[in-house]
């Protein structure tokens, strides 16, 4: 208890200081309340319309922080990932705003820079030109690289429920670890045999790859659903190579405070919520039920398991339901495939192989709803899957709950 109290307060430390340089970097931000800002990414481009007038809403980004404008100037056409210069009204952005990384500015004299060429854009460039289609351009920048998607093709997206494939986390650090692990193994244990026997070659690799998933993760910008599982993956290998158990809702409330206070901002990330609701619902199952089946039907039910845990809280944020979500649990698996596929394909040059079966797949459309739901059931669901550590037969209670909205679709 006394090294668990001292590890806390360490934490509270770092968090404290990082919060302290966010509230220093905000003053900063705050003396002027006209900045100019140059070097920001369009990430969006989109119309709405208000009082019969049609104006552009454009989601920005500079190194610091993601921000969305609006301008009703007709002959302002931003394309996407264009760098421009622009001026800035930050009188309404609360700390708690400049925090979340995330707030409105209103902006005036906009004007287009000339792009810089780095690695990364170089990158993307190579693997987004490989695509005629934008919405799949869409997918496959989500998919590698982080990059927002927009409205229709999230819609898409929500339609199959797989969300949180498109949402770079846990489940492609798993895929990329296993992958290179897989492919440097049999040449890294070739020369360890005969040159260097005294190596670990888990070891080695294992922190080898981590050093590559770290560089991976500066490179698409450290997103809430990277870090957190980054973080956990982190944590887990030390209590492995400490010979500690690793999965535990302990070691999962350690690694939330690790993330919370190295990037305060996650506080006001819900796709960090959802990772953190994801690997809850893991260890659940896998605390109540693993011990009863083998390896093989373990890795098909905790798949099931996991996808109906999300459906109540997916639900009260993004209230479409359909059957077609209901296919998620077989994509899962196939997922499995065709990441490491497209990937290759991508790295060859033929990353266009799949685009025009994926766009029939993105435009299929079973029949969905809207279903809202009330605050107090989201948080009375949150509180009882809390409550059913302890007790098995309230965790499966939970997860029945998650079929009820599919019972009211027939309605």
């Amino acid at each position: 208890m006394k090294n668990f109290l001292i590890l806390i307060g360490f934490c509270l430390c770092i968090f404290i200081f990082n919060l302290f340089y966010e509230y220093q970097n905000f003053l900063n931000f705050k003396q002027n309340k006209h900045q100019t800002l140059s070097g920001v990414k369009v990430l969006q481009s989109y119309e709405k319309t208000r009082n019969n007038k049609v104006y552009k809403v454009f989601k920005l980004q500079n190194s610091q922080f993601t921000f969305y404008t609006t301008s009703y100037k007709k002959d302002l056409d931003l394309k996407k990932y264009q760098e421009i210069k622009l001026r800035v009204i930050n009188t309404n952005v609360s700390f708690k705003d400049y925090l979340s990384k995330n707030f409105y500015m209103p902006s005036y004299d906009i004007s287009i820079e000339n792009s810089q060429t780095t690695p990364r854009n170089q990158l993307i460039a190579y693997f987004l030109n490989q695509h005629q289609n934008e919405k799949i351009k869409e997918l496959f920048g989500a998919l590698f690289f982080a990059l927002p998607v927009s409205k229709e093709l999230r819609n898409d997206v929500n339609h199959y429920g797989i969300a949180h494939l498109i949402a770079i986390s846990g489940y492609h650090i798993a895929l990329i670890f296993s992958l290179i692990f897989f492919l440097l193994s049999p040449i890294y244990g070739f020369f360890q045999k005969r040159y260097f026997p005294y190596r670990n070659l888990k070891l080695d690799l294992s922190v080898f790859i981590f050093i590559l998933l770290f560089l991976y993760g500066f490179m698409i910008g450290f997103v809430p659903s990277f870090i957190r599982s980054l973080i956990m993956a982190l944590w887990g290998f030390y209590l492995i190579a400490k010979n500690v158990k690793i999965l535990s809702f302990h070691n999962l409330f350690m690694s939330i405070i690790f993330c919370i206070c190295l990037f305060p901002q996650l506080l006001f990330s819900l796709g960090f919520l959802f990772s953190i609701m994801g690997v809850f619902f893991i260890f659940l199952y896998l605390h109540h039920f693993s011990k009863y089946f083998n390896n093989f039907f373990n890795v098909i039910f905790l798949n099931i398991w996991t996808f109906f845990a999300m459906i109540i809280p997916v639900l009260y944020f993004f209230p479409l339901i359909s059957y077609q979500q209901l296919l998620a649990i077989i994509l899962s698996f196939a997922f499995v495939i065709f990441y490491p596929l497209s990937l290759f394909l991508h790295i060859i040059g033929f990353g266009g192989f799949f685009d025009e079966y994926l766009q029939s797949f993105l435009n299929l459309k079973f029949y969905a709803s809207n279903f809202f739901l009330h605050g107090k059931y989201f948080y009375s669901y949150i509180f009882l899957s809390f409550l059913s550590i302890f007790n098995k037969y309230l965790a499966l209670f939970i997860i029945s709950l998650n079929f009820l909205p599919f019972i009211l679709l027939l309605f």
